[in-house]
């Protein structure tokens, strides 16, 4: 057996694989989830300084989003940092921007309240939301940093 083994040409040859169509193929992918993914982006206000807490975590959907600021002075602003001068213009932005959400969409105000402010200011936006008819409050927060 070791004779006829020893006897077969071509053992020696080194196999070379052509890796041009999974390169092609690496491309299409990744063009295909560029295209195909949606890029989630808010209108962050830096005068906002988000509280940390301990279970803080990333929604899970993001369509139908409402940004509302609360500033620790108690105002209030829109997702493009401008302000909104008393509570009416509050509700009245809510109802505004419901209105552009997709049907079939559950419109969500995500509130991003300064850690500095009290907590009147954020019940006062919860209850301008809900006069506006929304009832999906979302409160953003860092996750604490974990110890290990």
């Amino acid at each position: 057996m070791k004779k006829k083994l020893t006897s077969i040409k071509g053992l020696e040859e080194e196999c070379k694989m052509d890796s041009s169509s999974m390169i092609d193929m690496v491309f299409q992918l990744i063009l295909f989830f560029m295209v195909s993914s949606r890029m989630l982006t808010n209108q962050i206000d830096p005068r906002v300084e988000l509280p940390v807490a301990t279970n803080a975590r990333p929604p899970e959907e993001a369509a139908g989003r409402i940004v509302l600021h609360v500033y620790d002075d108690g105002t209030f602003g829109k997702d493009n940092k401008e302000p909104l001068p008393d509570m009416a213009a509050v509700t009245e932005y809510v109802t505004q921007r419901k209105e552009k959400v997709d049907a079939g969409t559950t419109p969500k105000v995500l509130l991003r309240g300064d850690k500095r402010s009290i907590v009147k200011f954020s019940k006062q936006a919860v209850k301008a939301s809900g006069d506006a008819g929304v009832s999906t409050i979302i409160f953003s927060a860092f996750p604490a940093a974990k110890k290990g």
